[in-house]
C-alpha cells in the first residue's frame, strides 16, 4: 500500500467531492438563489428544446449552484460578491435598485456560464474579471456606472456581438488597479 501525505489525501478528497453530482430537486434547491425553474427554463430556451436529459440538466443546475454559492476551491460565489457589493451602497433606495439589477445580472451570467464549455459565451475568466472590477467599483463609489457596463457586456456576449476574450479588467478600470478576484 502506498503511503500518502495528508496534503495529498486532502487534495484527492476535494477532487472526488468536486466531481460529485447530486440530483437537485425542489426540496434541496438553495433558498438564497433564484428559483430552479428560472434556470431550467433558461437552459431549455438556450437550446430551443422542450425537455432535457435529467442527468445533463442536473449537471447544469449543479454549476448554477456553484456559481452562486462558490466552492471549496473558489469560495467567492455570486451571493458573497453581491452581498459585499451591496454593503458599499449607502442609501436604501439605491441598494434595493442595485439588488434587483444584481439578481437579474446573476441569472443571465449563471445561465450562460453553466452551459457546456463548447456552447457557452461567458467563461470563468469573464466572471473573475467582473468580480474584481465589482470590488473596484465599490471602492470608487462607481457602482451604478459599472453595473450598467456589465449589463451591456453580458447582453452583447449572449447576443454574440462581443467575444469572451474581449472582456478584461482594463475594459472597466486601468490595469494597475487589478486585484485578482
Amino acid at each position: 500500500m502506498l503511503k500518502q501525505s495528508p496534503k495529498t489525501s486532502i487534495i484527492l478528497l476535494l477532487l472526488v467531492l468536486s466531481g460529485c453530482n447530486t440530483v437537485i430537486n425542489d426540496n434541496n434547491w438553495p433558498s438564497d438563489i433564484p428559483s430552479k425553474k428560472v434556470f431550467v427554463d433558461g437552459y431549455l430556451n438556450n437550446r430551443n428544446i422542450g425537455s432535457a436529459d435529467p442527468k445533463v440538466l442536473d449537471t447544469h443546475l449543479s454549476w448554477i449552484v456553484r456559481f452562486y454559492k462558490g466552492t471549496v476551491l473558489y469560495p467567492n460565489g455570486w451571493n458573497r460578491v453581491s452581498e459585499r457589493f451591496l454593503a458599499s451602497i449607502d442609501t436604501a433606495k439605491n441598494k434595493k435598485e442595485m439588488a434587483t439589477r444584481l439578481r437579474s445580472l446573476g441569472v443571465s451570467i449563471a445561465n450562460e456560464w453553466a452551459q457546456d464549455n463548447n456552447v457557452r459565451k461567458i467563461n470563468s475568466a469573464n466572471v473573475a474579471v467582473w468580480g474584481s472590477a465589482l470590488r473596484t467599483s465599490a471602492e470608487r463609489n462607481d457602482q451604478q456606472d459599472y453595473i450598467s457596463k456589465i449589463e451591456q457586456d453580458v447582453k452583447a456576449l449572449i447576443d454574440g456581438t462581443l467575444r469572451a476574450n474581449e472582456i478584461s479588467y482594463e475594459r472597466y478600470y486601468q490595469s494597475e488597479d487589478y486585484d485578482n478576484f
